[in-house]
């Protein structure tokens, strides 16, 4: 059965990852960096959301225009705030983890404006629309974001 002392750690370590990683010593230490991997992935969540709230709002508001750079702003800061945020190497794992994230929330964006029938502005790809543009541009962002994540990653 055990006493509580031990009981505590093997509870952690079935809800956490406490396997032991290179360079560390205990699964305590281990269940800390995760905590805080987990914590800035969460912050650069937050920033990505904060970046497609503000396209959205500002969006509803100028109805008619089209904010170009937007959703490439929203796809790219996820990957890029990940790698910025964290101390120590990022593994490409995350940093794809973060693209998709980003990729995903740009375009529930693109989705909700368009469902508000606010994506009526003017294009600066040669064919398509607006939502064309905003998916192609939350693609180019999201790729662009990765790329500049795995520079930083590898400096």
């Amino acid at each position: 059965m055990g006493d509580k002392r031990t009981r505590v750690p093997v509870l952690i370590c079935r809800t956490y990852d406490c396997s032991p990683q290179p360079g560390t010593r205990s699964a305590l230490l281990n269940i800390v960096l995760t905590k805080i991997r987990w914590f800035q992935f969460r912050r650069a969540v937050s920033i990505s959301l904060g970046l497609a709230l503000l396209w959205v709002v500002v969006a509803l508001l100028r109805s008619g225009t089209t904010f170009h750079l937007a959703p490439i702003l929203v796809a790219a800061a996820l990957p890029v705030a990940v790698a910025y945020d964290s101390r120590d190497q990022t593994s490409t794992q995350r940093l794809a983890l973060a693209t998709v994230v980003g990729l995903a929330i740009a375009l529930v964006a693109t989705l909700i404006l368009t469902l508000a029938d606010e994506m009526t502005g003017p294009s600066l790809l040669p064919s398509g629309g607006a939502v064309t543009e905003a998916v192609v541009f939350s693609l180019v962002g999201a790729i662009g974001g990765f790329v500049i994540a795995m520079l930083r990653r590898n400096p």
